[in-house]
């Protein structure tokens, strides 16, 4: 018995060194995006004629695959989440920038090349739920960048205006470089509308009128419940500074979307 204890501990042991180092070993390669995207198929969705749900173990989604745009997607993201993040550090080139179509679905990358031949303003795949949010597992970061069901044709301008500040107002929340409100933060976002189509050989693709957010969270400092909505037009002209012009409240936003985010994920 005694001789059977000291082999286990001796293999514990060595299982723990070697594993960060089989772990480390993995390599994050085309082949295995593809085998990563393969485990999580979409489903149909009722929510329109063309929209189907895509769940991967990260966020939700619901997009619409005719217009190709996210509906609505939930995440929840944690203070947890935004340490591991920093720790691991992952650089924001190849496979964890590279952008990829949910398994059945097309590539839309040369119908974004073509759109910006057509537009004056810089037209980018805008996140609904951010990379950087997502970037505390290697797995997470690449799924963040998928076509349709995460991202939508926005103008730059957005992109990097009212859309960017939200994303940093829920690191501020778990306490990036300010104190923490809270340690858990919901995110519902989305788009909506058709300002107009970019089509390309068989691809038609929405560019939305606007983006939305909803972010929820029990703030310790006053004890509650805290519900942030943004209706946030798509336009290149938008700075972070007009987000707090962008607020709504909950019931403005479902009266404005026609469904309640909430009551599709929750």
């Amino acid at each position: 018995m005694l001789k059977r204890r000291r082999f286990l501990g001796l293999f514990f042991c060595l299982w723990i060194a070697f594993f960060p180092l089989t772990a480390a070993a993995q390599v994050i390669n085309a082949a295995y995006v593809k085998a990563l995207y393969q485990k999580y198929p979409t489903q149909k969705s009722d929510l329109c004629p063309g929209c189907k749900l895509w769940v991967n173990p990260y966020y939700r989604s619901v997009a619409d695959t005719a217009a190709h745009r996210p509906l609505v997607t939930f995440y929840v993201y944690t203070k947890a989440h935004r340490e591991l993040a920093d720790s691991l550090d992952l650089p924001r080139t190849g496979q964890y920038a590279a952008w990829h179509a949910a398994s059945g679905q097309p590539d839309e990358t040369r119908l974004y090349r073509y759109a910006n031949t057509l537009s004056t303003d810089m037209i980018a795949k805008g996140h609904c739920q951010a990379w950087i949010l997502l970037a505390w597992s290697a797995d997470a970061a690449i799924l963040s960048d998928t076509y349709t069901f995460n991202a939508a044709m926005e103008y730059q301008g957005q992109n990097i205006g009212t859309e960017i500040e939200t994303e940093e107002l829920c690191r501020k929340l778990t306490g990036f470089r300010v104190a923490a409100r809270t340690d858990s933060v919901r995110i519902w976002c989305g788009t909506f509308g058709r300002q107009q189509t970019v089509t390309l050989g068989k691809l038609t693709a929405d560019i939305p009128s606007h983006y939305y957010k909803v972010i929820e969270y029990y703030d310790r400092l006053i004890g509650g419940v805290v519900t942030l909505c943004y209706w946030m037009p798509n336009l290149p002209t938008e700075k972070r500074s007009l987000l707090v012009r962008r607020m709504v409240s909950y019931d403005q936003l479902v009266r404005n979307l026609g469904f309640s985010p909430k009551n599709i994920f929750n």
